[in-house]
């Protein structure tokens, strides 16, 4: 008896992986309304509390990082905790095994693969940042396919996998937004899920010195979880008599990128592929430390729609110069919008769709 076939995407912990795996995940289900999809997370990862929200099905792992960690630490995860989740992985499916297992990143994403691969299921990696991960660069010589965000990444990787170049698959409610000029104009801040201090600290004190110098707009800052870091900002926007909404998390970006007409922001995978999808104009501060300096790399993929700024050269007055050439000048704005869109992935969802098709959608699948 024919059963509904399913796809199972593991990964998460951030922005930057669940995003786009709740993306796939809703494109599948369009593409093939009969089909089961079923996540698997860490317990201490944003996915913990996105995915039940949407109530789909998520396997929560107790999972930990090994990057900085200590030797005790990385001998308990990799000798107990890796195993202990690819059983738990394998118990879950004792019912039926998925048809598909999509890798997104993240903790999870390779216990996820390691139980696929020991179960003789299909692997596919989705690779989001223009430099792959130290993991996804050997997972990827075990895997059938990798989908990559950026074409600069294909060169970076040693792999029989068959590689295709997808873009990164970004939620429709955000690409259907598109760049547009307001007046007063509205900075955008965001620093990622996480938050960014440098950002948080040093734009509400740009944004000071611009007000000083009688110009107006508005602001939209996204600050992260830190309560006293959002604290400080609403306290340096207001005492600048800047009007700002200063945000934990933003529950609607769509909403959020139609308000604005510049971003600051990290360049993670998912930020400059969202903003190129929205045609948004960015200047990027790429995170200083961030693996295999990935945010740089990212950064450069988006060359004409985009400046970016080292994080050592930022100070208040820098900062302040940067945005003032930028935000008030409408013409410039919509030139870089333009440039932006070009480099937008506009076909991904229909990219990562047909690698899917490889491995979905064909007969059912039996148990």
């Amino acid at each position: 008896m024919n059963r509904p076939q399913m796809l199972c995407i593991a990964g998460g912990g951030t922005g930057g992986h669940v995003m786009p795996a709740l993306a796939l995940a809703d494109a599948a289900r369009s593409k093939w309304p009969d089909l089961k999809v079923q996540f698997i997370g860490a317990e201490r990862g944003l996915e913990a509390r996105l995915l039940p929200e949407r109530g789909e099905s998520v396997l929560l792992l107790a999972m930990h990082g090994i990057k900085g960690a200590g030797l005790l630490q990385k001998i308990r995860v990799l000798g107990l905790e890796l195993p202990k989740a690819v059983l738990s992985i394998r118990r879950s499916w004792k019912g039926a095994r998925p048809d598909l297992l999509v890798g997104v990143g993240g903790y999870a994403s390779v216990s996820g693969v390691l139980a696929a691969l020991t179960a003789s299921v299909p692997v596919v990696l989705y690779e989001q940042n223009a430099m792959p991960g130290l993991v996804n660069r050997r997972l990827a010589r075990f895997c059938d396919h990798i989908m990559l965000g950026f074409t600069a990444a294909a060169s970076k990787l040693s792999t029989r996998a068959h590689i295709a170049v997808t873009g990164n698959i970004v939620r429709n409610s955000i690409g259907a937004i598109r760049w547009k000029c307001h007046q007063p104009p509205c900075l955008l801040v965001m620093g990622g899920s996480q938050g960014a201090r440098i950002l948080n600290e040093s734009v509400p004190d740009a944004c000071s010195l611009l007000a000083q110098k009688g110009r107006s707009f508005t602001v939209t800052h996204i600050a992260g979880s830190d309560a006293e870091a959002r604290r400080s900002a609403i306290n340096s926007y207001a005492k600048a008599g800047v009007k700002a909404e200063v945000l934990p998390f933003c529950d609607d970006m769509p909403a959020f990128y139609a308000g604005g007409d510049l971003l600051i922001a990290r360049s993670g995978a998912m930020t400059v592929s969202e903003a190129a999808m929205c045609g948004m104009p960015a200047i990027y501060v790429p995170l200083p430390h961030a693996a295999d300096d990935h945010q740089r790399h990212n950064a450069l993929a988006q060359q004409g729609g985009a400046k970016i700024m080292d994080q050592k050269h930022i100070s208040a007055s820098r900062l302040a110069l940067e945005i003032e050439a930028l935000l008030f000048d409408s013409e410039g704005l919509a030139a870089m919008s333009e440039e932006a869109l070009q480099q937008a992935p506009l076909d991904a969802v229909q990219k990562q769709l047909e690698v899917l098709s490889l491995y979905l959608g064909k007969a059912g699948s039996k148990p």
